[in-house]
């Protein structure tokens, strides 16, 4: 009977026929990786690149349709010398018209802080409108460009993940000093800590990495500062609709989205669905699939499944683990245990356990 064996890899196959472990014949098929060459070397993907610009895209869209957000409760409240039909022009997509920006001078210096246009003064940046705010009562568009600016830069909301890039910036936080600085009694508020102990000193404001919670205490206190009430109700909601409608545009953000959809139905039980790989039972599944795979060599050098109180103690050991474990790790367990009891001869060669 003749048999086809494939060794299938990502530029090649490799082919033999044989019959009765004699081979008849064999050969190598090769074709293009279909993968392109990254920056630094190596292969990467080619929808790479298209998948990282529409992130980016995304990201800046999303940022967009925030500020509008906030520029309609503006609109409604007198907080933006900005009239409906030039925010329309720019918003709203019309068929056979382009977008276009505003070219109205009072909304071009409302975004340079320059409120000589109704008898104010310029400010040097958003930071200096921000601290005024704690203290003294602002104008209706120098509040509007106080919480726009809280728009643009709207900190980090933890979602449960870390990667390399966001521990370099938790850490640059701690490093800069403006953790600590933010504890200090007199400094009330992000744009306050910023304010003292950086733009004061020429120190840059932008790269501090500050929390989404943090602008959520700010937010709070500016709106309190100026006269409205932001206590909450019984669900969470504020009181105010102005303060709820100012937290919804700037500090919400939709939860992510719910990944049920991705469960495939079980494999023994049809009408049920699958246990997720998220969820801790699947977690204690694996582990004792793990454990259950571990063997050693008996007397006779016959493979042996390791006894049950033993795989009990290395679940225990698991559990407490809190990071990744090295294999070298179980065998030094296992060795103290086979070696305490002189009954068990367990393998030290990795490549001796099945």
């Amino acid at each position: 009977m003749e048999k086809i064996g494939l060794d299938i890899g990502s530029s090649s196959v490799g082919w033999y026929i044989s019959e009765n472990w004699d081979t008849i014949k064999k050969g190598i098929i090769t074709f293009d990786t279909g993968m392109s060459i990254g920056q630094s070397g190596g292969y990467v993907s080619p929808t790479r690149e298209r998948r990282e610009a529409r992130s980016k895209r995304n990201l800046i869209r999303a940022r967009k349709y925030r500020k509008w957000e906030l520029l309609k409760i503006f609109i409604k409240y007198n907080l933006v010398p900005l009239d409906e039909n030039e925010f329309k022009i720019w918003s709203k997509y019309k068929k056979g018209l382009v977008r276009k920006f505003p070219d109205n001078i009072n909304f071009l210096k409302w975004l340079a802080c320059d409120f000589v246009y109704e008898d104010g003064i310029k400010y040097q940046n958003p930071y200096e409108l921000r601290v005024k705010a704690l203290d003294n009562k602002l104008s209706k568009h120098e509040l509007g460009r106080a919480l726009y600016h809280l728009i643009q830069r709207r900190g980090y909301k933890d979602i449960g993940e870390s990667d390399s890039e966001t521990k370099k910036q938790i850490e640059r936080r701690g490093e800069n000093g403006f953790e600590q600085s933010l504890k200090l009694k007199e400094n009330r508020t992000i744009a306050e800590t910023l304010s003292n102990d950086f733009l004061s000193k020429n120190k840059r404001a932008r790269n501090q990495y500050p929390y989404r919670d943090e602008y959520e205490s700010e937010l709070e206190e500016i709106c309190k500062a100026q006269g409205y009430d932001v206590s909450k109700k019984s669900k969470g909601r504020y009181i105010d609709n102005f303060v709820q409608s100012l937290w919804n545009a700037i500090i919400w953000q939709r939860p992510l989205r719910s990944q049920k959809g991705n469960i495939g139905k079980c494999m023994l039980e049809p009408s049920k669905l699958r246990c997720p790989v998220s969820h801790p039972v699947f977690e204690i599944f694996r582990t004792w699939q793990f454990i259950n795979t571990i063997k050693y060599y008996d007397e006779n050098d016959q493979k042996q499944n390791i006894p049950q109180g033993y795989r009990n103690q290395l679940f225990d050991f698991f559990l407490k683990k809190e990071k990744n474990f090295k294999f070298e790790e179980i065998k030094e367990l296992l060795n103290k245990k086979f070696d305490s009891e002189k009954k068990y001869n367990y393998p030290i060669d990795r490549k001796s356990v099945v």
